[in-house]
């Protein structure tokens, strides 16, 4: 990586009258964010840096352990009912807001009211609707704001009561009802969307239409100075598209977890600067290394991994991490690194394939059969894309669920490259090659295969050619790629106007469905068209079993249905994320796939001297 001096220096001194203009020394631990933060309310956020953001702000009633085991956190116990149905949470007597008012159960239970408030505009309203009569609810208040219907708020109240299983036994004790057994509620119990919030400050800042019983909330209440917050630490300054800072919480009951005083997110727009920055020591932690030359980075980081394989192999058979078997090694020399870190994430990169009978234009579908569905998957040769196109290496996956992700879930392996397989799927499929073209028993040529993928980054353009270069040459048919900018594909997929497209999901909790209900035929996210009673059914099933194992083999097969015979997703890889920091210096990441970090725990060697 080269970068004209001049310019080098120029950007170094823009850093310098930042941190002049700050009157507040360096925060003890210092990242960046590409883009400001969206908002800081906890029933409104989805944007992973939001989401990090409640992390320090907020405790929800559970957390996760590095190994993204669910811990106890606001609530102190919870007791399950047989059913596995009722949930009692037992809330600890030494929480409080940053106010010093006691953190409650009517707390939480104003908060998650919030969130299945059509009101609020909450995007995560759904991951409420495990609770027993949430989702009528929701969708009783939505009819009602739609019809403009003479309804006070008292009165929406009074109806949520007597629709949703969710009450404040006292101010320590909050039962939720489900609708049915869902094994990973306590999962989303840590999710940041269902923090608290402090009642009393919110209410302050709404206005209700006594007509509608429509509820508007001054943002006041998120700004410096009025945010009340339940977590490590309180809000102490937020200055928009340049940064955020937060200050340890005297109120928090557990000050012995927090590992530093003060943690700080800068916003830095571009990828270049952002490493400058690092480089400069004016950050600790880059989340998400998005430079076009991180591909030569990381194979800095292998050449280092190379040279002391021994080692390092020797240490974490020892019990030791990554991080800590790199930390104990010698400097890297001028053509190694060992400050930028690939890590599987909670994700898969897909493309997907159109399942409806026909095509948006009214033309037949030839991906409607599942045979040539797998046909085109037995034609992608997953590991010359991580290696030769993306050139992030990338695990591979033939599942939908990244493997080992999930502890107790089996991913299935999905169907490998084998390209002869893939012509004797066509074949059987009707489609034999005559004259050099594929065809049909009517003589009809195989229609063009047009793969869409939006543009932005170069890296489903580059996919996306490599694919059509796979297709043409091994299975002889006509293919080409068409890109769309990101609105515009989004629209054209949602609406089901494509063949073959570019896909990806991360996982929003610790549960194999939180993948596989993509492919439902009622799910919203299910862009395919793509509908089996077989495997609605396994989810069905799935959903009624109790016992654990056998409800992790009822979704392996399932997954199994999806990714080996039925094909309406092509998984290509499991999403690396890349992160740039010193193991020496900077500690107190996990990495595991659910990346669930949270900022009390990060600590460097400025504030481990300290310390």
């Amino acid at each position: 990586m080269k970068i004209a001096g001049p310019i080098a220096v120029l950007i170094l001194m823009l850093a310098g009258v930042l941190y002049l203009e700050n009157e507040k020394p360096r925060a003890d631990v210092v990242w960046v964010h590409f883009t400001d933060i969206f908002t800081l309310d906890p029933q409104k956020m989805s944007y992973q840096h939001d989401l990090r953001a409640a992390k320090a702000l907020y405790e929800p009633l559970a957390s996760f352990s590095p190994d993204a085991e669910v811990l106890p956190a606001a609530a102190k116990s919870w007791d399950i009912s047989e059913d596995q149905r009722t949930y009692t949470f037992h809330l600890r007597d030494d929480i409080r807001f940053s106010n010093g008012d006691p953190v409650t159960a009517q707390d939480f239970l104003y908060a998650w009211r919030r969130a299945m408030l059509p009101d609020t505009a909450a995007k995560y309203s759904s991951l409420f609707f495990h609770i027993k009569g949430a989702r009528d609810f929701f969708l009783w208040r939505a009819d009602t704001l739609a019809a403009g219907e003479n309804i006070t708020h008292p009165e929406v109240l009074k109806t949520f009561d007597e629709m949703v299983g969710l009450k404040a036994i006292d101010d320590k004790t909050l039962r939720v009802e489900l609708t049915q057994p869902t094994p990973y509620f306590l999962d989303l119990c840590a999710f940041g969307i269902y923090s608290p919030v402090h009642a009393a400050s919110v209410s302050a800042a709404t206005t209700i239409d006594p007509e509608t019983g429509r509820i508007k909330e001054d943002p006041i209440w998120l700004k410096p100075g009025h945010l009340i917050s339940n977590g490590p630490y309180v809000l102490d300054r937020w200055r928009f598209k340049r940064d955020i800072r937060f200050e340890r919480n005297p109120e928090y009951w557990n000050q012995d977890a927090i590992l530093n005083d003060s943690v700080e997110a800068i916003v830095i727009e571009d990828a270049n600067t952002a490493i400058l920055a690092y480089q400069a020591g004016e950050i600790d932690w880059l989340p998400n290394v998005t430079a076009e030359y991180r591909a030569d980075m990381i194979a800095q980081r292998s050449e280092y991994e190379k040279r002391y394989r021994t080692e390092i192999d020797a240490a974490i058979a020892s019990g030791a991490t990554m991080d800590e078997a790199i930390s104990v090694l010698p400097a890297p020399i001028r053509s190694e690194r060992r400050d930028v870190h690939t890590l599987d994430a909670f994700g898969t990169d897909y493309y997907q394939a159109n399942c409806r009978p026909e095509l948006a234009d009214g033309r037949t579908n030839p991906l409607a059969d599942a045979r040539v569905r797998r046909a085109l998957a037995r034609t992608i040769d997953k590991e010359a894309i991580v290696e030769r196109v993306t050139r992030l290496r990338e695990r591979v996956s033939g599942s939908m669920v990244p493997a080992g992700s999930i502890p107790g879930y089996e991913a299935p392996a999905g169907l490998g490259h084998d390209p002869q397989k893939a012509i004797e799927e066509l074949e059987a499929a009707g489609w034999t090659l005559e004259n050099g073209k594929r065809v049909n028993a009517q003589g009809e040529e195989f229609p063009t295969l047009v793969i869409l993928y939006s543009t932005g980054s170069p890296r489903y353009e580059n996919i996306s050619l490599a694919l059509r270069d796979m297709w043409r040459r091994d299975l002889g048919i006509s293919v080409e790629v068409e890109g769309k900018a990101g609105n515009e594909y989004r629209a054209q997929v949602e609406a089901g106007n494509f063949m073959i497209a570019r896909g990806g999901w991360y996982g929003d909790y610790g549960d194999p469905t939180t993948f596989l209900d993509l492919n439902h035929s009622e799910d919203g996210n299910n862009h395919r068209g793509y509908a089996s009673e077989k495997y609605d059914g396994l989810l069905a099933q799935a959903a009624k079993e109790r016992d654990f194992s056998k409800r992790m083999a009822i979704l392996s097969e399932a997954e199994r249905m999806l990714v080996e015979e039925e094909l309406p997703v092509f998984p290509l890889c499991t999403f690396a994320t890349i992160y740039m920091y010193d193991p020496v210096n900077f500690k107190g990441l996990t990495h595991h796939p659910r990346l669930e970090q949270y900022p009390h725990r990060m600590n460097t060697a400025r504030t481990h001297n300290a310390n």
